[in-house]
C-alpha cells in the first residue's frame, strides 16, 4: 500500500480526469440526446471532484463509468417525474372536465378497484398498505412477518394485474 493510500485516500487517476472525457462522451451519446451530454459530463465530473479527497479507487475508469451510470439513472428519474408533472398540468389547464373525460375516469377507477378487489388477499393487503397507507416495504414486511423480497413480489404482481387490465381496456 502506498503512503498516499495509507493517509486516507488514493487520488491516483483523479488528477487526469480529462483523459477519460472522450470515452465518457461516447458512452453518454449512445444513451441520451446529444444536447444532454454536456450536462451529464459536467454532473459526472462534479461528482468525482467532490469525492476525490475521501474516495479510494483501484480502477478509476470503472469508477467513472459507475458514476456515469448513476447520473443516467438520476436523469431518467427526473425525466419521469417531469413527465408526470407535465401530464398533471395538462389536466389542470382544462377549464371544466368534459362528460367524456368524467366517464372515462370513472370507468378506469371502477376497473382498478375491481382488479384490486380480485387480487389474492395477501397481495391486496400488501398493495393497499404500500399505495394507500404509504408504508415502506420494510415496514410492511415487519408488520406481516414476510421478507422485503416477498413484499416486492406482491407489489409487482399487483402492478402487473393493474397494467394488464389497463392495456386490455385500451
Amino acid at each position: 500500500m502506498s503512503d498516499e493510500r495509507a493517509q486516507g485516500g488514493s487520488r491516483s487517476g483523479f488528477e487526469n480526469l480529462s483523459a477519460y472525457e472522450p470515452a465518457l462522451r461516447r458512452y453518454l451519446r449512445k444513451r441520451v440526446a446529444a444536447v444532454e451530454v454536456d450536462d451529464l459530463v459536467q454532473e459526472v465530473f462534479a461528482s468525482l471532484y467532490a469525492r476525490r479527497a475521501d474516495t479510494v479507487v483501484d480502477d478509476v475508469e470503472r469508477y467513472i463509468f459507475t458514476v456515469a451510470g448513476n447520473a443516467l439513472n438520476r436523469k431518467r428519474i427526473r425525466d419521469r417525474r417531469t413527465g408526470l408533472l407535465e401530464d398533471e398540468q395538462s389536466w389542470e389547464t382544462t377549464e371544466e372536465p368534459t362528460p367524456e373525460r368524467i366517464l372515462l375516469c370513472r370507468e378506469r377507477l371502477g376497473s382498478a378497484v375491481a382488479v384490486i378487489s380480485n387480487l389474492p388477499p395477501r397481495t391486496r393487503q400488501v398493495f393497499v398498505l404500500h399505495r394507500f397507507e404509504e408504508m415502506t416495504y420494510r415496514r410492511i414486511g415487519e408488520e406481516l412477518g414476510i421478507s422485503v423480497s416477498a413484499v416486492e413480489k406482491h407489489i409487482m404482481y399487483a402492478l402487473r394485474a393493474l397494467i394488464g387490465d389497463q392495456e386490455r381496456s385500451l
